[in-house]
């Protein structure tokens, strides 16, 4: 009796298992080419192990695709951008000089201009601006990669790959770069990060980009350690050093530079603070990022000076945006949201959130300039290249100069749900299994209860996330 019973078991097991990959085999004819535009959705609807399948199977074809046909006039088409005028604003007017572009460690563009009892939090970027042009309205658009994925943008003007960092998901490939195109024109490029090489597998990511030269914690050293690595003034000092060398040999640089100490947690020990605070900002995490963005102002205006004083100043671009944001999701506590509300006067929407500063400064040409104008790191590249008289005409990008184009549209893969996009006047986040669709205005920062439809540039985004990822696994190997 209990013989037969175990027969009767693995026989209704053995139908069931039949069943069951039946059931997914038919699934998976159905749906193998149906797009997976929100993940969680999709696995809701489908099942977890089917979007699994469906995702790897998709992502194997992706591999396989080797053959792109379009233009970067196609994704302009795409995004409704149009050119201000028939003449380039600006073109060729830092033609031959270095570039020395600063990415600040989760820098947010709330930081710009704020003072607390009358305080500057940021007086040397501040000072920069009556000298500069400031693109005031620039967000981040990194994946999973996060501070990777900002190197990745600003020197390809690509989509990075959203679910997992850029630097790993293609880490064979050869990318036509900002790296390679300043080659072209004679320049030799490096890049400086005081932190392992390993870490975001940069190792594989710079070769990747083409730069000819990388400076990471082999060179910077292990001196004044601050949180994950040498101080920013440790990477300042020594970026200088390597920079009047180059000089000394007559030699154009672009040199990529990465600041560190600004960090979260946000611990700065106590000589290396050196603005006071209210009391209520004590052992907040707000209090905390505040004063490691006044370090790393400070020593970034001795860098600024260094340079002058070495020479190196009047011949160069000097550029600063921010990688990501540093105040967000669960690292803030009600104190942290209550101080953000007494600091902005309205809130801390996400909106802010991702909105990051971009400076530019070109000694003797630039002056004091605000452009409110839409961007993104997708629009750094291009924007700078356009100063050096760089042609891109052989490149696709997905960017645009925002000195010369408006009616952007740019997405975040990662942070937002997917289809999510800025154009000039709002964040739309589109419907997903959690919550339904929102709305944030970029002038109010504010949800709105806007009745127009949305459902066309969301497509679009869709579909430009499809082209640059069609155009990064047709990229040849390295």
């Amino acid at each position: 009796m209990f013989t037969e019973r175990k027969t009767l078991n693995k026989v209704v097991l053995a139908i069931i298992f039949i069943l069951s990959v039946t059931s997914i085999l038919i699934n998976l004819v159905q749906a193998k080419d149906e797009k997976i535009i929100d993940s969680s959705s999709f696995a809701y609807e489908n099942g977890l192990i089917q979007y699994q399948i469906i995702e790897f199977y998709q992502g194997k074809n992706k591999e396989a695709a080797k053959t792109v046909q379009f233009t970067t006039e196609d994704v302009m088409a795409l995004k409704g951008s149009t050119r201000i005028s028939d003449t380039l604003e600006y073109f060729s007017v830092a033609k031959d000089r270095n570039l020395i572009l600063i990415q600040i460690e989760s820098m947010q563009n709330f930081l710009i201009n704020l003072e607390i009892n009358g305080v500057e939090v940021t007086p040397n970027i501040n000072k920069l601006l009556g000298e500069s042009i400031y693109f005031s309205n620039v967000y981040q658009q990194i994946g999973a990669g996060n501070t990777s994925d900002a190197e990745f943008l600003v020197n390809t003007s690509l989509y990075p790959a959203g679910k997992q960092a850029t630097s790993k998901a293609y880490a064979d490939k050869q990318f036509p770069s900002l790296p390679r195109v300043m080659k072209e024109y004679d320049y030799f490029t490096t890049t400086f990060h005081a932190d392992y090489i390993t870490y975001w597998n940069r190792q594989e990511l710079y070769p990747s980009l083409g730069f000819d030269k990388f400076y990471d914690i082999t060179y910077f050293g292990e001196e004044d350690v601050i949180g994950f690595g040498p101080s920013d003034e440790v990477l300042f000092d020594k970026t200088l050093e390597a920079l009047v060398e180059m000089d000394e040999n007559k030699q154009k640089f672009y040199a990529h530079v990465l600041s560190l100490t600004s960090h979260t947690p946000f611990e700065m020990p106590e000589d290396k603070v050196y603005i006071d605070l209210p009391e209520k900002y004590k052992d907040t995490l707000v209090g905390n990022y505040i004063l490691s963005m006044n370090y790393t102002d400070k020593v970034l205006g001795d860098f600024i000076e260094g340079l002058k004083q070495e020479g190196i100043w009047d011949n160069s671009v000097i550029a600063i945006y921010g990688d990501h944001s540093g105040l967000h999701g669960r690292l803030l506590q009600e104190v942290d949201n209550k101080l953000m509300r007494e600091i902005l006067g309205y809130g801390y929407p996400i909106v802010d959130r991702f909105n990051i500063p971009f400076i530019i400064d070109i000694p003797g040409v630039t002056k004091g300039t605000k452009i409110d104008r839409l961007g993104g790191q997708i629009d750094i590249m291009p924007t700078l290249t356009n100063l050096l008289g760089i042609s891109l005409e052989n490149h696709i990008i997905f960017g645009q100069d925002l000195l010369n184009y408006e009616n952007n549209l740019i997405g975040m893969r990662y942070y937002l749900s997917t289809g999510s996009y800025f154009d000039e006047d709002v964040l739309f986040l589109p419907t997903t299994s959690q919550r339904e669709s929102r709305t944030y205005d970029l002038v109010t920062r504010q949800l709105t209860e806007r009745k127009e439809d949305f459902n066309d540039k969301y497509k679009r985004m869709i579909q430009i996330y499809e082209l640059s990822d069609d155009y990064l696994n047709s990229l040849p190997s390295k």
